[in-house]
């Protein structure tokens, strides 16, 4: 899906919950995260996410702060919370 400049349409976090998921073994969409740009908390589902293929960058709704990269290498998950001052998960 693209957007009207023919750019790959953004995703909601949902599209990185699958990959985080396999390798944590939960389901992280309701996770809280807290954006270091504006303070908003919001859960990993409702970031708008580009590129959630083998790896992506997920912003905040809020401000469009990068709160979260994210990238599969090889047998690898690479993740870089720089743009997140709080990461919360539940107990399953």
């Amino acid at each position: 899906m693209t957007d009207e400049h023919g750019e790959p349409a953004p995703l909601d976090g949902n599209g990185l919950g699958g990959v985080l998921g396999a390798f944590l073994g939960v389901d992280v969409t309701d996770a809280i995260l807290v954006c270091d740009g504006c303070g908003r908390q919001q859960v990993l589902a409702a970031l708008v996410v580009f590129g959630a293929g083998p790896g992506g960058v997920a912003r905040c709704r809020g401000c469009s702060h990068v709160m979260l990269r994210v990238a599969e290498i090889r047998n690898e998950l690479v993740v870089d919370l720089r743009g997140t001052t709080r990461l919360r998960l539940r107990r399953p």
